[in-house]
């Protein structure tokens, strides 16, 4: 009797064990390897690729990369998959741009959240887009999240754009040439009309 309760036991327990093996969430961080634009900034692209191995996981895919200077952004993001017959192998589930502090890994602010552009239709392909304006200079990360559900996993694929944003100085300075210019082209004026004042008299 105790014999048939333990093999019992240790085959629920396989069985669990097996459960949770497929429910896995697969969690990877990686630095973007960036190419300069020729203009201060830069762009990159990254992805990841799901074998069969990973069918039934999440996962969350973390990029990182450091910005020396304000700066704007923009990423987008594509999906590719083998289409199981009535299942959608690969579904992204979220994009997202945030700062980070590199020792504790601790998001700083809040996150950009990325919109979902996924067309209709049955099983389309994810198509995923974000922006972000007058961000400050540090570590930041673009996280992906999603869930792999047949067996023929899939792949995305993102392409990330950094353009610098002129400091508060250049601003400064470009408006103080513009106040010169538009003096000058004032004084210029100026004796004109006077000549023309004293000529009417």
């Amino acid at each position: 009797m105790k014999l048939k309760s333990l093999v019992l036991a240790m085959v629920a327990g396989a069985a669990l064990m097996a459960q949770g093996a497929g429910a896995a969430t697969v969690n990877r961080t990686a630095p973007v390897v960036t190419t300069d634009d020729g203009l201060g900034g830069f762009n990159a692209h990254f992805g990841d690729t799901f074998a069969q191995s990973t069918t039934g996981s999440t996962f969350s895919d973390v990029f990182t990369f450091d910005v020396g200077t304000p700066f704007d952004a923009a990423a987008s993001l594509t999906s590719a998959y083998l289409n199981t017959p009535q299942t959608k192998d690969l579904l992204i589930t979220g994009l997202s741009l945030y700062r980070y502090d590199p020792v504790t890994k601790a998001v700083l602010g809040t996150a950009i959240a990325g919109i979902d552009l996924t067309g209709s239709g049955a099983d389309a392909p994810d198509s995923w887009a974000l922006s972000g304006f007058g961000l400050t200079s540090g570590a930041y990360a673009v996280q992906v999240n999603g869930e792999v559900r047949g067996v023929g996993g899939g792949a995305f694929g993102a392409d990330l754009t950094i353009s610098p944003v002129p400091e508060p100085q250049t601003w400064g300075m470009l408006l103080a040439g513009l106040g010169v210019l538009t003096t000058l082209a004032w004084r210029r004026r100026q004796p004109a009309r006077v000549r023309a004042d004293v000529r009417r008299r």
